[in-house]
């Protein structure tokens, strides 16, 4: 086992040490100081490294006030059977994560978000998933704005590097500042709230050789260290062998996070062929698809088709794309454009909407719906020139797998017990998949908002030193 001895002398003391000053451990540290106990925020960067920057679709909520506002029945129970049902993960986990969600919603609330509308994302039977004002760059902001104003004490620069245990119990950490390396108590326990290992070729190499080439899109810090503290002290792990996992695309010209307003039309490969229902309506969900696409081209790259009527459906981006959107008056101008083989997807466009026309539905994959923005539209042709397209390749957000936890977001080690003042929560903590590629979508977020409040209330009242 690795760890640092005890020093002689503390650079730094409080309750609770909270490694991570992003979207797990900004709630982790406020629910803890507002429960009188003083907290230290470590973080790795000058500033809030977060993936809730790049979030995609909503965050699943129950009994939101957009849910009953169109008569949407739901509840904590219906999430966490149909989360059980699609991930097979840790049932226990789940419960905490369904119990606690509606406040975590209210919470987020109070602090100025604002819904926007609620979505049907791929693996939900009702629509739950909430988009946010702003989306993921303002919940940010929310966030960091929350923290600033709290008052707690924040050591940004500060790359914490190992635990400090002393007689079976982890008592502190340290951390790299510059040239210096200092030692932070904490009275009551330290929360590992430091996301995934994304930014780690590795451990990425280790766990997910296969999607080694696929593009990170993490923020830097995203280096696994807490994962390495805790496993040098012995802390078991829970689904980290499915913990790479593909994800959302990226632009394959710009490697950017495509935002070109767009979605809602049809997905091809490099020769113009579909290869996948593009809105399924069954128990599936995105990484499915993001898998499917990986095995039929593992280079990751497919390209988004849509036209002027789907693309009227859309919201404007609420910023400027650096990818190369692609707009024609005709498909076989697109064909030309895109360097798709000459007829290629002139047949799979004419094949698509001679199905809606006549059946209603594509015969095809069976895609009946317009997609999770629009669950109750009935899916449209491609008829309304001009024509657009995008280019994309799949990449790596996130990791769906990481340190064993207890509900309580206590770490458990590789027998079976609790490491005494060790917590994880977030990104890095796993047990919530154990289906390969069976990502209950917008899991990931709800997970660091809900893990992050549970721990800083139970570490709060840990009796301390």
């Amino acid at each position: 086992m690795t760890y640092s001895q005890v020093p002689k002398k503390w650079d730094g003391e409080a309750d609770v040490i909270v490694v991570g000053g992003g979207n797990t451990g900004i709630p982790a540290a406020i629910t803890a100081h507002d429960k009188g106990t003083k907290v230290i925020v470590l973080e790795a960067s000058n500033g809030m490294a977060s993936s809730l920057a790049m979030i995609a679709g909503g965050t699943p909520f129950t009994g939101t006030d957009l849910q009953k506002a169109e008569g949407i029945e739901d509840s904590p129970d219906k999430l966490y059977e149909e989360a059980v049902k699609v991930s097979g993960g840790d049932p226990e986990l789940w419960r905490a994560l369904a119990d606690r969600q509606e406040e975590v919603y209210e919470w987020l609330k109070s602090l100025g978000a604002k819904p926007e509308k609620v979505l049907l994302a791929p693996g939900h039977k009702v629509r739950r998933s909430i988009k946010f004002e702003g989306h993921g760059p303002a919940l940010c902001n929310i966030l960091r704005n929350a923290l600033k104003k709290s008052g707690i004490d924040v050591r940004y620069k500060h790359r914490a590097r190992k635990l400090i245990v002393d007689n079976g119990r982890v008592i502190g950490i340290t951390a790299e500042s510059g040239d210096k390396t200092n030692s932070f108590k904490a009275r009551k326990a330290v929360i590992l709230a430091t996301g995934g290992f994304c930014q780690n070729l590795d451990i990425v190499k280790e766990f997910g050789p296969q999607y080694a080439d696929l593009v990170p899109t993490a923020p830097k810090t995203h280096q696994g260290d807490g994962l390495k503290m805790a496993m040098a002290i012995g802390a078991g792990t829970d689904g980290l062998g499915l913990a790479v996992c593909p994800s959302m695309p990226v632009g394959a010209e710009t490697l950017q996070f495509v935002n070109a307003g767009i979605q809602g039309g049809i997905t091809v490969d490099r020769y113009g062929k579909r290869f996948g229902n593009e809105a399924t309506e069954e128990l599936g969900t995105y990484t499915e698809k993001h898998k499917i696409c990986l095995d039929h081209d593992p280079t990751g790259l497919h390209i988004t088709v849509s036209d002027q009527a789907i693309k009227d459906l859309n919201e404007p981006p609420s910023t400027t794309t650096r990818e190369p959107i692609y707009r024609v008056d005709t498909i076989e101008e697109l064909e030309k454009q895109l360097g798709i083989p000459a007829g290629n997807l002139k047949a799979t466009v004419d094949e698509y909407n001679s199905d809606i026309k006549k059946y209603g539905y594509d015969r095809k994959f069976g895609r009946r719906l317009q997609g999770m923005y629009w669950p109750d539209l009935p899916v449209m042709k491609l008829d309304h020139p001009p024509f657009y397209a995008v280019k994309n390749k799949i990449c790596l957000t996130s990791m769906k797998g990481g340190l064993k936890i207890n509900a309580k977001c206590q770490i458990i080690d590789q027998f079976g017990d609790v490491i005494p003042g060790l917590y994880a929560a977030g990104e890095i903590a796993g047990g919530l998949e154990r289906i390969p590629h069976h990502y209950y979508t917008g899991r990931m977020t709800m997970q660091a908002f809900t893990q992050g409040r549970i721990a800083g209330d139970v570490a709060a009242d840990e009796p301390g030193s």
